[in-house]
């Protein structure tokens, strides 16, 4: 029988799949390949909000981003479940998975950023013309990596590259995957209750509900480590001044 749990999700039950266990054959942790040089991780490309003054990074955080910022001593290697994504060398390019909210901020501030509030997500979501999902105004269930047990996404019950999609692309322009792939922890949290937004590769039905601009929601405790959620982060917009010096795009 497949195991489930379950979550509050602002103001209703949301049934989650359980962790599903390691493949087979996977080191138990990837972090060497960052150590040694075969995995590095580029400089994050922000997306400016036309309208609001905050930016948004184009792709979910990466395994090879967190897997630097372990090496770089911000992050820890508890901070994500080494069962997951970060155990494999050949997905230094997929969303980092199964990370605590808490190592979700870290990894953020790594990045020159913080997680995104709720408003923030919504807003780029629904980019400047307030559509009702990243790509339009009607659900496409192949634009994105998103699924669920009973129904999985196109490309199967597990991760993609960020931005291998192009279907997945909205609502700023340049943003990739914000309705698929992995959930991403939000700032907003009521004591260790946190919340996530975005549908993933194994969401709960109806997708839709959770792979739109909808104010619908999930959330957990900080310390989950999920193999459906992840992040992605937001800053202040810099001045031009501070533009020049930063090392984001």
């Amino acid at each position: 029988m497949k195991k489930v749990s379950i979550l509050r999700a602002c103001g209703f039950l949301l049934l989650c799949a359980a962790l599903a266990p390691a493949a087979p054959g996977l080191a138990p942790w990837a972090g060497e390949a960052v150590a040694s040089g075969e995995v590095s991780a580029s400089i994050p490309t922000w997306v400016p909000h036309p309208d609001q003054p905050f930016d948004i990074m184009a792709t979910e955080v990466t395994v090879a981003e967190f897997l630097a910022c372990v090496k770089a001593g911000n992050c820890t290697r508890d901070d994500a479940d080494s069962r997951c994504d970060a155990a494999d060398p050949l997905k230094a390019d997929h969303p980092i998975n199964c990370i605590s909210h808490d190592g979700a901020a870290r990894v953020c501030g790594y990045l020159g950023g913080r997680l995104c509030s709720s408003v923030e997500w919504l807003a780029a979501c629904r980019g400047t013309d307030g559509r009702a999902f990243p790509y339009g105004g009607e659900f496409r269930r192949e634009a994105c990596n998103a699924g669920s047990y009973e129904n999985p996404s196109p490309v199967g019950k597990a991760t993609v590259a960020v931005a291998s999609m192009p279907g997945c692309e909205g609502g700023l322009v340049g943003l990739f995957d914000i309705g698929g792939n992995v959930s991403e922890w939000m700032s907003d949290c009521k004591g260790d209750y946190c919340k996530f937004r975005g549908a993933a590769y194994m969401s709960n039905e109806p997708i839709e509900f959770f792979a739109g601009c909808s104010d619908r929601c999930s959330g957990n405790d900080r310390g989950l480590k999920s193999g459906s959620v992840g992040a992605r982060c937001c800053r202040e917009r810099p001045s031009a001044a501070e533009s020049g010096q930063s090392t984001g795009k």
